[in-house]
């Protein structure tokens, strides 16, 4: 009957790829067509092995990291740069209430996340945090969808760990002296969670690493409870 009633659903309302507009086969689960997923520019070739800022000129490391000391997480991971196609599913599924696509893109870092055998190196994963205001107006925290889904996937605990403490300025809008600044301080434990991640390899979830500073004071608090944390996003910066 099941089977029945999601034909006829896919004939009245045919799901159409979130990308590139086709019809997707009503006996699909996913919302983005293979094709389009396997044209996503992945990030590839020479990457800072801390932060995975991508090095045209080569080397190991990127002069941030390099001439920076205060980098509270392990390593920052993505499968994707923010190109194109990302940035349109990223926007899609903060601002146009596309939750669906988290389950897509949760899946897809999911596979990455195995490919780089992260999964066997960490205990819980834990999203980065969005002010209760900001997610009372939008409904949902993207970074938690996501990290919903992979914690499935890999077979791990999720918890909101976390907690924004002030409700800041896009970081997008801000110069990248300007985006550390706007993130000093306003993270903090949740201490419903604490026994579950102290001294704990922590998996940190968010949607994207612009200069990676979210992540790096995220990691800041959690390494006062002694936890390392692994960053992985959907997509890396590459300016």
């Amino acid at each position: 009957m099941k089977k029945i009633l999601n034909f006829i659903t896919s004939i009245l309302f045919p799901r159409t790829c979130s990308l590139c507009g086709k019809t997707l086969p009503f006996s699909s689960e996913q919302n983005i067509c293979n094709n389009c997923l396997e044209n996503i520019p992945k990030l590839e070739g020479l990457i800072c092995h801390k932060c995975s800022l991508p090095l045209p000129d080569g080397g190991a490391t990127c002069s941030d990291c390099k001439s920076n000391k205060d980098i509270y997480f392990e390593v920052l991971k993505a499968p994707y740069t923010y190109s194109t196609q990302m940035k349109k599913l990223i926007k899609n599924l903060k601002y146009s209430r596309k939750q669906f696509l988290a389950k897509d893109l949760a899946a897809e870092l999911a596979k990455f996340i195995v490919k780089e055998s992260i999964d066997k190196d960490i205990d819980v994963v834990v999203p980065v945090p969005m002010h209760w205001f900001k997610k009372w107006r939008r409904g949902y925290n993207q970074a938690e969808l996501l990290a919903e889904n992979v914690a499935k996937i890999i077979n791990k605990s999720m918890c909101n760990a976390l907690i924004r403490t002030k409700y800041t300025k896009p970081q997008f809008n801000l110069r990248k002296g300007q985006r550390k600044e706007n993130l000093e301080d306003i993270f903090k434990i949740n201490k419903k969670y604490v026994d579950t991640i102290k001294n704990k390899r922590i998996l940190l979830i968010d949607d994207i690493a612009t200069t990676c500073s979210t992540a790096n004071q995220c990691a800041k608090v959690l390494k006062n409870l002694k936890s390392k944390c692994i960053v992985v996003t959907l997509a890396r910066a590459t300016f």
